[in-house]
């Protein structure tokens, strides 16, 4: 039979043609197998730990963090997958911390490697800012995985991309999400202290000593007493007292310098300062009606003493406390440095040069100063002839025994305008301010009272009463970093403040370290609230068994403790308890998170209808 060549090439064309389209089917299966176009994670192959309670405010941030885990053999060694924490609120979405995971074979793109045989764990959280609204947020971890292509990769990175907006997963993209929290829990903000605001006594019993203190200011390297500074209120108060005293038991005068310039010569100046102010108490003394033909010895120590006068870094530290300096942190660390000596510590500010502007513009001149106190005996006065002075605006009667007259009166406005009184006519006396201030709290006055608090602690930063009603008032309108502040300088004073140290502990969420400030001083429900948050749930039962079950905090964190431990006849109960000493607390109890498990049971619906 003859062979048609035509016939034959033809034949062998398509059988080749078929044969390259079978090997490029298999190279390109292979090479696309290879590539795991379709690799999937599912929840099956990712486990993760579910926090058995919302997300915890710490101040005023919010922080969530979630540990996961690949399950071996799941993931492709040419897999990516991207895990995001989500954000809802209601509608609305945003992407809060992004991961992405790679195949031990891929090269195109880094992540974090996943062994195909031993899997692999993460964890995946975020931090921000939260002002106590948006109650209804919910969180969620989204998983989406991708095959190795550029496709595929390019739409991996876009999920990369920077910013807080949520961007959907692609299409043809397998992707799944699970909650993790019902929302924000408002448990840490019940962390309150309640104490009582402390007032100063007066302390003042007739013919025993009271001292007068008083104040001259000077020029910078001078040691002469202005004509102004004669005729200053304060200053003439103290000329006028010295004209009319009876008895004098002790004066006491000391020298302060300004910390800038050679330190030998401010020691002097000090000194010399302290002299001043010691002839001008001497000079004004002998005007007295009766007591100018009695001779001052400035050498007898038993009347007079005068202390080595010094520059006055610790006067600094204290004006700076509360001031706006840039670069305040290093400013005060370079002043309590203890291993400079003066002219280090001058050169190393002086570097500074926009903060010295500021310190010796506004903080410096009121260092160069002499301070006077003279003890002396005062007659007794009825509250009549007290009262009688203070509004004739006289300088016969003291800061002590006006803060005496306020002691007798029970009535609040004839008390504060005693108070109101000592602040103008002793604008350098702590007390008043401070005892004004603790009515200004205990009338809701908080503005007044942290401006009164203030003034206080400006004339008298290491007072007991005054560090105890800063932190008091800190604590109730939440500022917490002036809480951090008082606490500070408590301690630099060895002032022992407990529970307001346990406060500030557990408002950034050192729970363990407030328990054990709290354990000794015996059950409170501020022990019970940092063991709750701290998930020691047995020991915080035990600290709310004894407390007042009228108290709507403790119910409150019997209510939380209840729904954490499963224990619904408890939360029941505490629930009950809580709407009825408060009914309006029902709306906020349907919007928290704490009971979101418990909403649907018949109790909580009846109880919040």
């Amino acid at each position: 039979m003859a062979l048609n060549l035509s016939k034959f090439k033809k034949m062998k064309t398509k059988v080749s043609d078929f044969l390259s389209k079978i090997l490029i089917a298999v190279i390109f299966s292979i090479g696309l197998g290879s590539c795991s176009p379709n690799f999937k994670l599912d929840q099956s192959a990712l486990s993760f730990q579910n926090p058995s309670e919302p997300v915890t405010v710490h101040g005023d941030q919010i922080g969530l963090s979630v540990k996961y885990k690949i399950a071996p053999n799941v993931f492709a060694p040419k897999g990516i997958a991207v895990v995001r924490l989500i954000q809802t609120d209601g509608d609305q979405k945003a992407e809060l911390a992004r991961e992405l995971l790679t195949g031990s074979k891929v090269k195109s793109v880094k992540g974090r490697k996943i062994e195909e045989t031993a899997g692999g764990d993460g964890e995946i959280g975020f931090s921000a800012a939260y002002n106590g609204e948006n109650t209804g947020l919910e969180y969620w971890l989204e998983v989406s995985s991708f095959g190795d292509s550029k496709k595929l990769i390019d739409a991996a990175q876009k999920l990369l991309e920077k910013g807080t907006t949520y961007t959907p997963s692609p299409e043809n993209t397998h992707s799944f999400r699970v909650k993790i929290t019902n929302g924000v829990s408002q448990l840490s903000r019940t962390a309150t202290h309640n104490t009582t605001p402390k007032g100063i006594a007066a302390l003042f019993v007739a013919d025993t000593i009271e001292p007068f203190e008083a104040t001259i200011y000077f020029e910078v390297n001078k040691s002469i007493i202005r004509e102004s500074e004669r005729k200053r209120k304060e200053i003439e108060q103290l000329v006028n007292f010295l004209s009319k005293t009876k008895e004098i038991l002790k004066i006491e005068v000391n020298g302060y310098a300004s910390p800038d310039g050679e330190i030998q010569f401010n020691n002097e100046l000090a000194d010399e300062r302290a002299t001043e102010a010691g002839k001008f108490v001497v000079r004004s003394l002998k005007s007295s009606q009766g007591l100018k033909d009695i001779q001052y010895d400035l050498s007898n120590t038993n009347l007079y003493v005068q202390n080595k006068g010094t520059e006055d870094w610790k006067g600094l530290l204290r004006g700076i406390e509360f001031a706006h300096i840039p670069q305040k942190d290093r400013v005060k660390s370079i002043i309590e440095n203890t291993g400079l000596n003066s002219t280090e510590k001058q050169a190393q500010l002086q570097s500074m040069s926009e903060s010295w502007e500021i310190i010796s513009e506004d903080y410096l001149p009121p260092l160069r100063r002499a301070n006077m106190i003279i003890n002396t005996k005062v007659a007794p006065r009825t509250f009549e002839e007290r009262l009688e002075l203070i509004r004739a605006k006289s300088t016969d009667i003291s800061a002590s025994e006006m803060l005496a007259a306020s002691e007798q009166t029970s009535d609040p406005i004839l008390k504060a305008e005693i108070l109101e009184s000592a602040k103008r006519q002793y604008p350098a006396d702590h007390r008043s301010y401070n005892n004004i201030a603790v009515m200004d709290i205990q009338n809701g006055n908080l503005q007044t009272a942290t401006r009164n608090l203030d003034a206080a602690a400006e004339a008298s930063p290491n007072s007991s009463e005054i560090l105890h009603n800063q932190a008091h008032l800190a604590s109730l309108i939440k500022d917490w970093s002036k809480l951090g502040i008082v606490l500070k300088r408590a301690r630099s004073n060895d002032i022992k403040m407990p529970e307001f140290e346990a406060l500030s502990a557990i408002v950034i969420g050192k729970y363990d370290e407030a328990t054990s400030i709290l354990v000794a001083k015996g059950p409170s429900k501020l022990l019970a609230l940092a063991q709750c948050l701290s998930r020691d749930y047995s020991d915080a039962s035990k600290s709310l068994s004894g407390l007042d079950r009228t108290d709507p905090t403790v119910l409150y964190i019997g209510s939380v403790l209840a729904a954490r431990t499963k224990d619904a006849t408890g939360l029941e109960q505490n629930l009950q308890a809580l709407m009825s000493i408060n009914p309006q607390v029902k709306n906020s109890l349907l919007s928290d998170p704490e009971f979101a498990n418990y909403r649907q049971e018949s109790f909580f619906k009846n109880l919040t209808k």
